[in-house]
């Protein structure tokens, strides 16, 4: 062998591996590495009754109204609507309603008529019923159940109320490029270098409700496609288009459209570690899919939601600017009651399942983030597209990069993203969130209590 063969093969052998980066699921786990990655996406935990701001709570309270829902005539044995019901329910499922009634009367009201709508909300409980049996028998028996076994479960509650959006499993999204400003350390590639997650499930906005967005020359996709093209000197522009800063999927739809996600659920084992894993990997879906409502300047939260075997505990996200970047806030729900102190709002509130009236409110909170999704988040997406379209046609502004992309091993040393800009401040005060400098604490409403079975 010549001395150059041997040189080049013992260079090649003294030359460190380059690590790959860790998977969103592994970075998830470790709360060090999830620190690190959360740090470099500007990301923070607040106190939901405390911190959320006020130009939200329409949006949260909406999803949270659970009371009243069902029609007291289901469980009023004088009633003709519970003669009527009795003969045609099987006894189980009339003892399911009355234990539901017991528990939590507010979820019945004598202002809900047994109509067409209750009708369909009947058949959708029975599935709950046969939910909520499932858990039983899986909860009497010595088996041992595995978290599949709990998802197939997971999913009769979730497949009755949703009917409007488009529920997708495993899909996998595109996460963030590290938030700009931060210095990128050599020791934080190896976690910041991850491009894709996979939720186990995410809600999104129906396609058909956003093609008149896309479709003609002046509508809002195409005018920001243009502009997303002059930001590039006319090029196609690659990841920085704005056809991929349009989708938080991986995978480009084959249209020309907006895929937007209003929710993401994880469905894990029912340990402790497991749960607080499964929070953290939410909150790296809902950190990606903020920083493209961001993006496209859409002011709405979006949840995320952990079921685990019994228990299902929810998450309300937003967004906002400080300091010219986009900050990300996550906040456990606590059941919206009052505190009186912050130690105390860090826990979440959390739904039994094998409790009759628990998983009925949490068929409600799904019914209701199904029609939130496709009603007035809807509209907060279309109001926000609409506005960003008219200002970047008028030249104030330029369309936002937020997807992961390139080697970050090539900016070691150097700041995230130097062509980063953020949206300069607008011109009307309906948007609430952008602001230059550091915004005061936004006064937080009083939130009223709700009727949910606190102790578990």
């Amino acid at each position: 062998m010549s001395q150059h063969s041997q040189t080049s093969d013992a260079s090649l052998r003294s030359a460190p591996r380059k690590e790959r980066c860790l998977p969103a699921s592994q970075i998830a786990k470790d709360v060090s590495t999830f620190e690190t990655w959360s740090s470099y996406q500007d990301c923070e935990e607040v106190d939901f009754s405390i911190d959320l701001p006020d130009c939200l709570s329409d949006h949260v309270d909406e999803v949270f109204d659970l009371d009243g829902r069902l029609p007291e005539s289901w469980v009023d044995t004088r009633s003709k609507d519970y003669r009527k019901l009795k003969r045609v329910a099987k006894p189980a499922f009339l003892d399911f309603l009355q234990l539901a009634r017991a528990a939590t009367p507010k979820l019945f009201s004598d202002d809900v008529s047994f109509d067409e709508d209750a009708k369909d909300m009947l058949h959708s409980v029975q599935m709950v019923f046969n939910a909520w049996q499932s858990v039983e028998r899986m909860r009497g028996s010595s088996r041992k159940w595995s978290e599949a076994d709990y998802a197939g479960v997971y999913e009769l509650v979730r497949r009755s109320a949703i009917q409007c959006g488009e529920a997708r499993a495993q899909c996998e999204i595109c996460l963030p490029q590290p938030s700009p400003g931060h210095k990128v350390t050599a020791e934080a590639v190896r976690v910041l270098g991850v491009k894709k997650a996979k939720p186990d499930g995410a809600l999104f906005i129906p396609a058909r409700l956003l093609t008149s967005m896309c479709k003609e020359e002046q509508s809002p996709y195409k005018v920001l496609y243009r502009a997303s093209r002059q930001k590039t000197g006319g090029g196609a522009g690659g990841e920085s288009s704005f056809r991929y800063q349009s989708t938080i999927c991986a995978r480009l739809p084959d249209a020309c459209i907006f895929e937007i996600a209003s929710t993401f659920w994880e469905d894990k084992k029912p340990s402790h570690h497991e749960l607080e894993a499964a929070y953290r990997q939410n909150r790296m879906a809902t950190t990606a899919a903020l920083r493209q409502l961001h993006a496209l300047q859409i002011e709405a939260p979006v949840f995320g939601i952990v079921w685990a075997e019994r228990t299902v505990r929810v998450h309300a996200d937003w967004w906002r600017v400080k300091e010219g970047r986009p900050r990300i806030y996550s906040a456990a729900y606590d059941g919206g009651l009052p505190r009186t102190s912050r130690r105390e709002s860090v826990a979440f509130h959390e739904w039994d399942l094998s409790k009759p009236g628990d998983i009925i409110e949490v068929f409600l909170l799904m019914r209701n983030l199904d029609r939130w999704t496709t009603g007035t988040f809807h509209e907060a997406v279309v109001t926000g597209i609409t506005k960003l379209a008219k200002r970047a046609e008028a030249g104030d502004v330029s369309t936002i990069s937020w997807r992961r992309k390139g080697n970050l091993n090539l900016v070691v040393g150097r700041k995230v993203d130097p062509e980063y800009a953020p949206p300069p401040e607008p011109t009307d005060s309906s948007t609430s969130f952008a602001e230059a400098s550091p915004p005061s604490k936004c006064k937080s409403k009083k939130r009223k209590p709700r009727a949910s079975n606190q102790s578990l």
